[in-house]
């Protein structure tokens, strides 16, 4: 069972949580978004104010954000990035390949009764396997794979040793542009070795350098659960769809055994 929407409950689950230490991702390097409740973007960067982990969840604790979104690339200056442009300006450094994978990837192959629900544990079954398909092939070019759930329908892999020269020829003058097209030629690479091609938004999101993912550990507040780190492909194959949901679960966080108890010990 989930815990219903609530711009406090958000809020509590912020101010609750560990604050993540050593993360393989620089947050200080990414250009970082949030969606409040109403639908708008707040565009967390600033000159002055280059996000860490510990800021970012201070931010969070204020906004009660729906969704918590951060850049594929890494940029010398994240806050230079806008979303209308190409953020060459922004001048990226590096980034991570990502692949989203859910449930659009297989519906009409692997039909099934689909409840009325943001979650679907069989979804999540079969995604599950599809993930663990598409790390075999990643595999095969990099190593330094990590997968994290979702929050809702599926799990992002986030290929960390991914290298625009490896897959384009390095434009000095035009970083965005190398980036762009080395995404391009490995999306193409992986989608033809692939039982069922990406679709659309997937092809994209995996090509499309200016596109966001969500933060790991921060709150889908759509379904009220964590986009927590999975881990390795083993460690995926190791890990049931209920342990995995258990483990996205903030309850104990928003609601700690000792205020539970205590609340118990009211009603009696």
């Amino acid at each position: 069972m989930w815990i219903r929407q609530d711009p406090s409950l958000v809020k509590r689950y912020y101010e609750s949580a560990s604050i993540p230490v050593n993360l393989p991702w620089k947050l200080s390097r990414k250009h970082i978004r949030i969606v409040t409740r109403d639908g708008r973007f707040i565009k967390l960067n600033t000159l002055r104010n280059r996000i860490n982990s510990k800021a970012l969840w201070r931010l969070c604790a204020k906004y009660a954000p729906t969704h918590v979104c951060m850049s594929v690339l890494d940029y010398l200056s994240p806050e230079k990035v806008e979303l209308s442009s190409e953020a060459r300006h922004a001048y990226p450094v590096g980034g991570e390949y990502v692949v989203d994978v859910d449930n659009s990837l297989f519906r009409g192959i692997d039909s099934h009764e689909h409840p009325r629900t943001l979650v679907c544990y069989e979804c999540l079954e079969i995604v599950k396997k599809y993930t663990i398909r598409i790390c075999e092939l990643i595999e095969e070019n990099y190593s330094n794979i990590i997968i994290v759930f979702s929050g809702v329908r599926g799990f992002h892999i986030h290929v960390l040793d991914f290298q625009a020269g490896d897959w384009a020829s390095f434009d000095g003058h035009n970083l965005f542009k190398s980036h762009k097209a080395a995404r391009f030629r490995y999306t193409l690479h992986l989608s033809r070795m692939l039982d069922t091609l990406l679709d659309k938004s997937r092809f994209t999101l995996s090509v499309d350098p200016m596109k966001a993912i969500a933060v790991p550990y921060s709150l889908n507040a759509s379904t009220m659960l964590v986009c927590r780190p999975v881990g390795s492909r083993i460690d995926l194959e190791r890990k049931s769809v209920t342990k995995i949901l258990d483990e996205a679960n903030p309850a104990l966080l928003i609601w700690p055994v000792k205020a539970i108890s205590e609340q118990h010990v009211e009603f009696q």
